[in-house]
């Protein structure tokens, strides 16, 4: 009679549980949080289970070439046009963003709204072939062509740098939900460009001013996700080659989320003001160069961190809100909020 490997797992974990003299006065829980080799146990098993073929993990799956997919209920519907939106939602989207554009003009400043492509966009030849398009058109497709039609907010959407740039290198972790420094590198150009016809003194350095070289691999977070100690990636960094003028602090919030503050030595350049999420942290060090005065608020930070506050404290000269796609529908939400609890 074949066993399955499942009822395996759960006889090693008993095993090895039931070996160790947990300290007395400590529940269940707490006492598996403790054992020492906690973490060596779940990366053994994720590692048996991956050897054994197994490719369905928790909210990620694994793809061709050991590549890891982000894979819950939102990300998929994402990826597949599940759910479009209606043309009130997309009514509602543009009033929302239309409201916030009027209180940046009303402060002296310039709106401009990225939208970061998700890493299953880019790379959708990783995405298992079972799961299947289901709608025409995606959610980002939707309202940028929505805004693109009925709005005169400046989009910048960053699928084709993404395109580009992924023609001569790998620009998104195999092993994790972002891009990596030639992802944030192609943003960063894609961004600056954009901005330079209402700023002409603002120029995208080329990738010939920086280094590029390999960091040792690391644990990124979609092997965290399943457990794997050994599923350790290296990770691209862009060192400049130039003299940088700016220098930037970080203060972590509460709520874990950061605010940073950039400064240049170099005078008469704009006062920026970014909103974003986690994809622009990669970013930021390219940006700071081109601004006397940076501000970044990630748009997770806070209801006392409303984005209208900043815009009226900090009196920016341009305001750039960066969202990915994955929480792209979400941006009324994070204006009037500044938080958003997902599910």
């Amino acid at each position: 009679m074949k066993l399955r490997y499942d009822f395996l797992f759960i006889l090693a974990f008993l095993g090895a549980l039931l070996a160790q003299a947990f300290p007395l006065g400590q529940t269940a829980s707490s006492q598996f949080d403790s054992f020492p080799a906690h973490d060596k146990l779940v990366s053994s098993v994720t590692e048996f289970r991956l050897w054994m073929g197994d490719r369905v993990f928790h909210d990620t799956l694994v793809g061709p070439n050991g590549w890891l997919v982000y894979a819950t209920a939102r990300s998929m519907d994402r990826f597949q046009n599940a759910r479009p939106l209606t043309t009130n939602d997309l009514a509602a989207y543009m009033k929302s963003l239309l409201d916030f554009q009027a209180l940046v003009e009303a402060n002296g400043a310039k709106l401009f709204f990225v939208s970061a492509p998700y890493k299953n966009t880019v790379y959708p030849e990783y995405v298992p072939a079972e799961i299947q398009k289901i709608g025409a058109e995606s959610q980002t497709g939707q309202i940028l062509n929505y805004l693109a039609r009925h709005s005169s907010i400046q989009v910048i959407d960053l699928r084709p740098a993404m395109f580009q740039a992924k023609q001569s290198a790998q620009v998104y972790y195999s092993t994790d939900t972002h891009w990596n420094d030639l992802g944030g590198f192609a943003a960063y150009q894609s961004i600056i460009e954009a901005l330079r016809p209402a700023f002409p003194q603002l120029s995208p350095h080329p990738i010939s001013d920086f280094k590029i070289f390999m960091q040792p691999p690391k644990v990124l977070d979609l092997s965290f996700i399943i457990g794997s100690e050994s599923l350790a990636e290296e990770r691209v960094q862009l060192t400049p080659l130039f003299r940088q003028m700016s220098h930037a602090d970080t203060l972590t919030l509460p709520s874990g989320r950061h605010v940073t503050f950039a400064r240049s030595q170099t005078p008469n350049l704009p006062v920026a003001l970014f909103f974003h999420d986690s994809f622009l942290y990669s970013v930021m060090p390219f940006l700071s160069e081109h601004f006397s005065r940076t501000f970044y608020v990630d748009m997770q930070a806070g209801n006392d961190m409303l984005p209208r506050v900043w815009v009226e404290q900090v009196q920016p000269d341009v305001v750039v809100v960066v969202l990915n796609e994955h929480f792209l529908d979400l941006l009324p939400e994070l204006l009037a909020k500044g938080r958003v609890m997902l599910e």
